[in-house]
């Protein structure tokens, strides 16, 4: 039985709103082809694993603006994320199941100052309709600006985490590290390698996925910039997979607003819903 009217208008509404506000993983787990670590010095250096990630960590987060790819299991799902500092901004377009009521699966969320706009064929004549943001819900960028702080973090604080080899990402030389978080032994981490808040957020994510355990993997370029990362994540739903790719750096074209005149409201998208 189809539903329609304010039952599915709130769903989709919630949907849209989860998706920007919500964090994300990493991906496919892949061998690796890295060489053995160089005798020079300054190759040694790179395989000093926590003080790599960290400072990869910092310079990416200091970055105007980057784009990121990130895909689950067999692609089955994808997501091209645009992110910005300054105006905080973020665009983020998703492709996964379609449906009766999303018949092409690709959602666009598009967020500026303290609105979301989320495309919708719902209000004739309008393309968008604009949400409101909580004034407590702080920035929701958080999910178009990948999983960066949770993984190098995490790999930082793990002692198992290690330099695997020397491998090319995109045409760029990187260093591949990977570790095996166990996520219960990372909520008792106190140090300088991962925030408490990140930490915090990145175990009870686990922890409502029903997942124990994961090994991470993540690529940094010669000039200490994220440029991929991998989770494959254990637990009681089994194995799930997240891979991020990270590129354009400082590059990102301006994320702005939708048109006006192509923006409707939540009243008018509530309208338009009841009357399919």
């Amino acid at each position: 039985m189809r539903v329609t009217g304010r039952g599915i208008a709130a769903a989709a509404a919630g949907a849209a709103l989860t998706m920007v506000l919500a964090g994300c993983g990493g991906e496919s787990h892949s061998s690796a082809t890295g060489a053995s670590p160089a005798g020079d010095k300054a190759a040694n250096k790179r395989t000093d694993a926590p003080t790599v990630l960290m400072a990869a960590a910092k310079k990416t987060a200091e970055q105007a603006s980057y784009r990121t790819i990130q895909t689950g299991e067999g692609g089955s799902e994808k997501s091209e994320m645009l992110f910005q500092q300054q105006p905080y901004a973020s665009s983020i377009t998703s492709s996964g199941k379609k449906s009766a009521d999303n018949p092409t699966g690709v959602n666009q969320v598009i967020v500026t100052g303290d609105a979301a706009y989320i495309k919708s064929d719902q209000i004739p004549g309008k393309s968008w309709y604009r949400m409101d943001k909580p004034a407590s819900s702080g920035p929701s960028n958080a999910r178009a600006a990948g999983s960066i702080n949770e993984v190098a973090g995490a790999l930082a604080a793990t002692g198992s985490t290690s330099w695997v080899g020397e491998e090319q990402v995109g045409g760029r030389a990187a260093d591949h590290y990977r570790g095996t978080v166990v996520f219960e032994e990372l909520a008792r981490y106190t140090g300088p390698a991962i925030k408490d808040e990140v930490r915090d957020y990145y175990v009870q994510l686990a922890k409502r996925r029903g997942e124990t355990s994961a090994v991470l993997d993540m690529w940094v370029g010669k000039d200490d910039l994220v440029l991929k990362s991998q989770q494959v994540t254990t637990g009681s739903k089994g194995q799930a997979q997240v891979f991020e790719e990270y590129s354009d750096f400082g590059t990102v074209p301006a994320i702005t607003a939708p048109p006006a005149e192509t923006v409707g409201t939540w009243d008018e998208f509530i309208a338009g819903t009841a009357k399919r």
